[in-house]
């Protein structure tokens, strides 16, 4: 669930004809964040919204991120943006549509989730073990409930998404210098 190792593009620079298509700009290295601090994110700004953070060279691992000016407030966690939810509907899950459900909110750029959210101001973050609460200046809060079974279900098992044992929320969520994040 919870995604631990990083890489970064920040070593030398890859030409574009060296890397094809989905390769990191430069040489990757090693990046371990920091979990952020309210204090970090209140008053920023939100210029982009991403709920395709991450790659492992053949695939995304869906990290949800928030562009503020030049860095990214990510949420590490595998496929994110099906943990979360807004104003009462979920962020982004295709099986909670086939149930017959409401429409979630989509938070691919140009969508509705980004309509809402680009150019607001982040108004309070707090990210505990199991849960998380970011609000916004005008009241819309994107939120990860500490009871699972607000969550959608996992296709295999049908039951609930939930934390490991191990797993801490707090520090699946930091700040990066960028939106390559190799996993």
């Amino acid at each position: 669930m919870i995604l631990k190792k990083f890489e970064i593009p920040a070593g030398r620079p890859i030409p574009e004809d060296q890397r094809g298509y989905f390769g990191p700009s430069a040489e990757l290295v090693r990046f371990k964040p920091a979990p952020v601090q309210a204090t970090d994110v209140v008053g920023r700004r939100i210029d982009e919204v991403c709920s395709n953070l991450g790659s492992y060279g053949m695939g995304g691992a869906g990290m949800f991120g928030l562009r503020l000016d030049a860095q990214w407030l990510v949420f590490a966690l595998w496929s994110a943006a099906d943990w979360m939810i807004a104003e009462g509907r979920r962020v982004e899950d295709a099986h909670y549509l086939r149930n017959g459900a409401p429409q979630p909110w989509r938070s691919d750029l140009g969508d509705e989730l980004s309509a809402r959210v680009l150019g607001r101001a982040i108004a309070s973050l707090e990210v505990r073990r199991r849960a998380m609460d970011l609000s916004l200046d005008d009241g819309f809060a994107i939120r990860i409930d500490e009871d699972p079974a607000t969550r959608p279900l996992w296709e295999g098992n049908r039951k609930p998404r939930k934390f490991g044992w191990r797993d801490d929320l707090r520090r699946a969520v930091f700040l990066c210098p960028t939106d390559q994040i190799w996993i």
